[in-house]
């Protein structure tokens, strides 16, 4: 009786691990591939309109900018989009193929806007917003003064 790794030699053993590890790789990244969310959204600034073109519906929504209003700070993420103006907080969900507004409080300032995916945070002096990108919904809480 004979064993049948016998008949392989030891240099083909380290063959066929490096094989295996590179088809494992290969597999691992196609995963992570397939779960990355394309760029679905892209913001236009056209006189007194924003504009989101909407690339999985294919189509554009627009929104007015009322008189006096100004783009303060905008992002756009791979599937959602967030505009600041001077009165509003404006995001685009993608989903509901649709902008939703905020208004800002008096005396609020903008400190951060990030959009990432299908999610959005507004930092401002006064309160943190975050935009679920597929809901269409915000989430709001008013930040706690810091005593010294």
């Amino acid at each position: 009786m004979f064993n049948s790794l016998s008949f392989v030699r030891p240099s083909q053993y380290h063959q066929c691990f490096t094989v295996l590890i590179l088809l494992l790789l290969f597999y691992s990244n196609t995963t992570v591939a397939d779960n990355a969310i394309p760029k679905l959204v892209y913001l236009i600034f056209d006189e007194d309109k924003v504009i989101a073109s909407n690339i999985e519906f294919n189509r554009f929504d627009e929104l007015s900018l009322n008189a006096k209003e100004d783009v303060i700070s905008h992002e756009v993420g791979n599937a959602v989009a967030v505009v600041v103006t001077s009165s509003r907080i404006m995001a685009y969900s993608i989903s509901k193929s649709g902008w939703v507004i905020k208004e800002t409080q008096a005396n609020e300032t903008i400190q951060s806007v990030t959009a990432e995916d299908y999610s959005a945070l507004i930092v401002t002096s006064k309160r943190f917003l975050s935009f679920n990108g597929k809901t269409g919904l915000w989430a709001e809480t008013k930040r706690k003064k810091i005593f010294k």
